[in-house]
């Protein structure tokens, strides 16, 4: 379900790392890359951004990333790596072009499944994408040529994911890429705190900042919770209003804590940043 619709300017979120070369071509290369997706049947209407990249460009996030994180509405079939791949490479060519990248060259580098052996049965398969790029007339070139990677962007492509909810991106240009909503951001972060425990792996929580700075209503709550148990019951964990009381969720999410600093900046305290996730956790309208 979509009601929103929201103009993204890419080009300046580009822009903004002129002074980092290396960030800069990379970001010239994300910016490719999702208007080929939006600019292709049926990937415009199948894939959904979510991630840092989606944080970055609708909700001004300042940490850094260069992997591109994607749901698939796809079934996750023998061929959906090889279509995914011939889609993406036939669109790069005339996508940088459009853009006024002429001298960037993508090619889709290698694409793995996850999990390899049983894929199509899977109860979370994934793809694993590598995007390698290189500027025209340069080393660069002759080394992509060559089959090797002189830089790239990760893709990452998840499957058999409970979506409720999307916005449309209107990017720079006029393309349109579906993405997840702020109450599915939301919900998916929650969730990924929980999944912790499942996963035996430690996860630094950034819900906090969103949260605060989006004061979600209560329809958007309502959402919020709808979303996060049905994303949550879909791998086996069932929430409730007291989940995030848990001792170990807590220790987990503390886990480099401290270097969240070196993305964003200025940092909370990680005990009020969780207080405050907690309290916007129970104050979801579980009754």
């Amino acid at each position: 379900m979509s009601d929103t619709h929201v103009e993204i300017d890419v080009a300046a979120w580009v822009d903004k790392a002129k002074a980092d070369p290396v960030t800069f071509r990379q970001r010239q290369a994300i910016e490719i890359t999702l208007n080929a997706i939006a600019s292709t049947h049926p990937l415009n209407e199948e894939l959904y951004l979510k991630g840092g990249i989606l944080m970055g460009l609708a909700y001004g996030s300042p940490r850094q990333t260069a992997d591109i994180d994607l749901t698939a509405g796809l079934n996750p079939d023998m061929t959906v790596d090889a279509r995914i791949e011939a889609l993406l490479n036939s669109a790069f060519p005339s996508v940088a072009a459009r853009l006024g990248y002429t001298d960037l060259i993508l090619k889709v580098h290698s694409i793995k499944k996850q999990p390899k052996k049983i894929f199509e049965t899977a109860e979370a398969p994934a793809l694993k994408i590598k995007i390698a790029f290189a500027v025209r007339g340069t080393d660069e070139e002759k080394t992509l040529n060559d089959g090797k990677v002189p830089r790239l962007i990760e893709v990452d492509i998840s499957f058999n994911e409970i979506m409720n909810y999307f916005q449309i991106l209107e990017l720079t240009g006029g393309a349109e890429l579906r993405a997840y909503s702020l109450s599915e951001l939301i919900a998916e972060k929650l969730r990924s705190v929980l999944q912790q425990k499942e996963r035996d792996r430690n996860r630094r929580q950034d819900i906090d900042r969103l949260v605060a700075e989006h004061a979600p209503d209560e329809k958007l709550r309502a959402e919020i919770l709808k979303t996060f148990v049905e994303k949550s019951r879909s791998r086996n964990i069932e929430p409730t209003i007291n989940s995030f009381d848990d001792e170990e969720t807590r220790a987990r999410s503390r886990h480099d804590w401290d270097t969240l600093k070196l993305e964003i900046g200025t940092l909370p305290e990680f005990e009020d940043a969780y207080e405050r996730v907690r309290g916007f956790y129970k104050s979801l309208p579980w009754s």
